[in-house]
């Protein structure tokens, strides 16, 4: 009968107890002790889903496991060499070693020695010596020895590898860190728990297996050595005790089976079609380091790689781990993941697919001086992201943002950018799905628009200021309309920053402009369009109106039609050919949230941001959810706001807002004028300069004279009901608000709270059909 057996020595966490679980899995079954074991990751334990108890676990390593030969004659201080004096007693006890579980050693060790003195090798080797004496070793080895080769270095035809060679960052530069020799050191460890003349555990071995094993307190044990870069609380130095400093101690059965662990990551080559055509180094879940994403992250963090690996709940056998490591080099589309944060993007669909529960993300960061630690970055739940797969929209830009980003040259505001982005990325990964994390995954996904914003703007600030010979990302490819509702957290904010969006934004933000299909290019010269600088929201909200008044002026002098009447003739064009879009395809601010951006009620900045992001989305065919036209706002809205955007907007016309008004003027058949208001040019210039009572005079003025028969004359109500206009310094906010487009049908509420329009000023006297301009709309 097969039971769960408990190693609550073997955790996840730190990298040697992860790497220490696999190891006693891996030769339970290849050494025949369960061919049939499986293991499994419950909570933050290893269990061992195994025939055996813990007594005859126990009893197979004190008396039964044979040592997989780990030697590493291609480093210095191995024994190989006459300079090594010092380990060449060690490498001879091992060669002369009389118990039958160490004959493969002896074996290996003599092969090894035999390829040295064929190639006249006096000192460690280097370069092509170094190549040519791996070649000759995997050839020649027994194959228990090939495993921790090809675990230590890999042999490519690559001439930008180290003289064709290859070390996993795993094992250091080769199975060794620094002067720590991993070969050396695991047979100093074995020494401590089995002798090598009788093959017995020495007396103090089984008290450390049950430590090592079984989590066992076991007081009054003390052992020394070195773990290198496995597990930083066990390799002393500075801070790593209550005093100011401590020596490395690791348990002898920990070194031993972490490094039979090791052996499951098998280095391989791999042809990368999607990169190049020359064969590339891989290493199981291994991809480069990527500094963002975790709580000591900083720009300058000094780091070899990452390893992201895997956690599984279901009983699992060897063969099948195998499997899932020799395929753990996860995709993002079609190419292999190169750093964390692809890998972070990779694991929504390669997790899922295999069956891993989580990825325990590690770097191997600089620490303590130049030691590299394998620090514990974060854990990964693998499930299906469709929000994380929107990226492969603009891979390709992406990776040469990553390019440009990384070079030293690069502006700090492009790497402060870039490093936003990638957090947002990793954050997004990390997200949970359910319907109690909907909003929170919205909010990841409007970071990472948000970002891509922020780029732009840093590119386009040093593109202006560029030298001739300077070569810059494209700008960012058009996003499509799915990231409206991806992003979209139902804030005041996101509304009116998708309104202004919606008008080209784009181009008045940054010097980019379409070139064809999805994508945009640099602009060269200023065509007067970009209107935007560092500043205040409202400042550069007003800039725009201006540019765009100015624009419409000149349209005039052209003799060209209305754009409006232009843009509203294409809309019924594009709807005869699709009747079931809704009539509003741009997305508009209500008069809510226009009333709130007047009072101050939102943060500016972030309007701004979003919009930013907006802007490099195609909301052209971002399709809204239905929307009554006919719900009211809940908010008063000032008078002076509606009499200043009715003359602003100016298509108040039978054609434009006919239906809507006569959805809001229920009992009344209207009549509007055919013909649009005139250019104001002075109602915007009044407002900036927060002349909002003069303002109010001119826009009274407009419609008078166009036959609206406003209820407000000369900056004043009608005798008897008080100023049109407010006070205090909301004049700035209200010019600022005009940026933001209204539906038809806010318009037509408008209307309704200033003007009495003709069919009301000739009705008799009942007052249910007046216009109360008092009235909350």
């Amino acid at each position: 009968m097969t039971d769960e057996l408990y190693l609550g020595g073997c955790t996840p966490e730190p990298l040697a107890c992860y790497l220490k679980a696999l190891g006693v899995l891996r030769l339970v079954v290849e050494q025949k002790l369960d061919a049939n074991a499986k293991g499994s990751w419950q909570g933050n334990y290893f269990y061992l889903h195994t025939t055996c108890s813990a007594d005859t676990l126990t009893r197979f390593f004190l008396h039964d496991y044979q040592p997989t030969p780990l030697i590493n004659p291609w480093n210095g201080s191995t024994g190989f060499y006459p300079k090594d004096k010092a380990q060449k007693k060690l490498l001879e006890s091992f060669c002369n070693a009389k118990a039958e579980r160490f004959g493969v050693y002896g074996k290996t060790i003599n092969k090894a020695k035999e390829q040295v003195h064929k190639l006249e090798l006096t000192k460690q080797p280097s370069g092509e010596e170094k190549r040519r004496l791996l070649a000759r070793l995997r050839n020649t080895l027994p194959d228990e020895a090939i495993k921790w080769l090809d675990t230590c270095a890999l042999i490519t035809s690559d001439p930008a590898d180290q003289g064709g060679m290859s070390f996993p960052p795993l094992m250091g530069t080769g199975g060794n860190d620094g002067n720590f020799e991993f070969g050396r050191s695991f047979m100093q460890q074995l020494q401590q728990v089995i002798d090598l003349e009788t093959g017995d555990p020495t007396e103090l071995s089984e008290r450390f297996l049950d430590a090592a094993l079984f989590n066992k307190v076991v007081p009054d044990l003390k052992f020394f050595g070195k773990i290198g870069q496995f597990s930083p609380l066990a390799a002393g130095g500075a801070n790593a005790s209550p005093g100011y400093d401590a020596a490395s101690r690791v348990n002898p059965w920990d070194f031993i089976l972490m490094l039979e662990g090791t052996l499951l990551f098998i280095a391989g080559a791999t042809r990368r079609y999607e990169q190049s055509g020359s064969g590339d180094f891989s290493y199981p879940f291994m991809v480069r380091p990527s500094n963002v994403g975790y709580g000591s992250a900083a720009d300058g963090d000094s780091a070899r790689a990452e390893i992201w690996v895997p956690l599984w709940q279901s009983p699992t056998r060897l063969a099948e781990l195998q499997t899932l490591f020799r395929e753990g080099r996860a995709k993002v589309g079609k190419r292999t993941a190169r750093d964390g944060v692809d890998f972070a993007r990779a694991i929504s669909s390669f997790g899922v697919r295999r069956g891993v529960s989580q990825f325990i993300r590690y770097g191997f960061q600089e620490r303590n001086g130049l030691s590299y630690f394998s620090i514990p970055l974060g854990r990964f739940s693998p499930h299906v992201n469709p929000q994380a797969n929107r990226l492969a929209e603009i891979d390709g830009w992406l990776l040469s943002l990553d390019r440009n980003a990384q070079k030293d040259t690069a502006p700090a505001s492009l790497k402060r950018s870039h490093r936003q982005l990638q957090t947002a990325i990793i954050r997004l990964a990390q997200q949970q799905n359910g319907h109690g994390h909907e909003r929170q995954r919205k909010e990841r996904m409007l970071d990472i628009l948000i970002a891509l914003g922020q780029i732009e703007a840093s590119l386009d600030l040093s593109f202006r200021s560029k030298n001739e010979d300077e070569k810059f990302p494209r700008p960012v490819p058009q996003l499509s309309a799915y990231w409206v509702d991806a992003c979209d957290d139902d804030s005041v904010e996101f509304r009116l920053a998708c309104a202004l969006a919606g008008q080209n934004l784009r181009e008045r933000l940054v010097w980019v402009r379409p070139s064809g299909g999805r994508f945009s290019q640099w602009l060269n010269n200023d065509d007067g369009k970009t209107v935007w600088k560092h500043g205040a929201l409202d400042k550069n909200l007003i800039s725009l109106l201006k540019r765009q008044q100015i624009e419409a002026l000149q349209q005039e002098k052209r003799g060209d039609k209305d754009a409006s009447q232009k843009n509203k003739s294409n809309e019924t064009n594009h709807s005869k050919q699709q009747k079931n879009l809704p009539k509003h395809r741009l997305p508009v601010a209500s008069l809510d949230d226009v009333v709130c951006w007047i009072d101050g009620r939102v943060d500016d900045r972030r309007i701004e941001a979003i919009a930013r992001g907006l802007s490099l989305v195609n909301l052209r065919s971002y399709r809204p959810g239905a929307k009554s036209p006919a719900s009211k706002p809940s908010l008063a809205v000032p008078a002076a706001y509606s009499l200043v955007k009715l003359v602003h907007y100016r298509h108040l016309t039978q054609e434009r807002l006919g239906k809507a008004v006569q959805s809001i003027f229920v009992k009344t058949k209207v009549s509007l004028p055919e013909a649009p208001l005139p250019i104001t040019s002075k109602l915007l210039a009044k407002l900036a300069t927060e002349q909002l009572e003069k303002a109010t005079e001119i826009a009274s003025r407009r419609l008078y004279a166009s036959g609206y028969a406003p209820a407000i004359r000369m900056g004043l109500w009608e005798p008897g009901v008080g100023k049109a206009f407010l006070t205090g310094n909301r004049s700035r906010r209200i010019a600022a608000a005009l940026a933001f487009p209204l539906s038809e049908w806010d318009m037509a509420r408008l209307l309704k709270h200033v003007c009495k329009l003709k069919a009301q000023a000739e009705s008799d006297t009942d007052s249910s059909e007046q216009v109360d301009i008092n009235e909350n709309p």
